[in-house]
């Protein structure tokens, strides 16, 4: 369901609009991928899940959906797992591949390490035991979709059927979970919407960043 439509989005005449903007405002960064640009990540993605052994269609951790949801390369790498057909388990819950944030600590047989640049650059110094994720970025954009991509399962539920959204989404400080995955990735992409991912903004800034990028709260 998901990565067929993706596929489709990003070679859309709309592909070079944003799909994802990430704020962080306690960095006070802010990072703009547009759907052809997301997809890339993505294709890069699962060229290296391949890469590095894992089968299609076996679970992948990826745990920095649970330590930084709503980030936009946890995004990439659920949209990932998908593309080859893995269901994703949003903690370490064993599988052979791990995925994690800076500062975790936790390792399974293949651990890579995100290091959440607003930018995809690496770490200064790769954490121990770790593949850095940057290592993505010599990967082939050759879009390869697994023929166990047809179902797409988060913590061992099938997504069910999913309204798409067509309108641009201000989500603050998003829950580790599948509803806020929905909220910020699958309805837009299943619809023509976009989603602004806000984390540690106040009030004040999320007002700012609401009328700076035309966007609506949720209700």
């Amino acid at each position: 369901m998901f990565t067929p439509a993706l596929r489709q989005r990003s070679l859309s005449p709309t592909k070079a609009q944003p799909l994802i903007t990430y704020y962080d405002g306690v960095a006070d960064t802010r990072t703009e991928l547009s759907a052809v640009t997301f997809a890339n990540w993505v294709d890069k993605t699962a060229n290296l899940i391949a890469d590095l052994g894992h089968e299609d269609g076996e679970p992948i951790d990826i745990a920095v959906a649970s330590t930084h949801p709503g980030h936009w390369m946890s995004l990439v790498w659920i949209a990932a797992a998908w593309q080859r057909g893995c269901p994703v388990l949003s903690d370490a819950a064993g599988s052979d591949l791990l995925v994690v944030g800076p500062g975790d600590a936790r390792r399974g047989a293949t651990t890579v390490a995100c290091s959440l640049h607003p930018l995809g650059m690496g770490f200064a110094e790769t954490p121990a035991d770790a593949i850095d994720y940057a290592e993505v970025l010599a990967q082939p954009d050759i879009h390869d979709a697994s023929s166990w991509s047809a179902q797409d399962i988060f913590d061992d539920r099938p997504l069910q059927a999913i309204q798409g959204r067509d309108s641009r989404l201000l989500l603050p400080d998003p829950r580790p979970g599948i509803e806020d995955v929905v909220r910020a990735l699958v309805s837009p992409v299943l619809g023509s919407g976009s989603t602004v991912v806000a984390v540690g903004c106040t009030a004040e800034l999320l007002v700012s960043v609401a009328t700076a990028e035309h966007a609506s709260l949720p209700s």
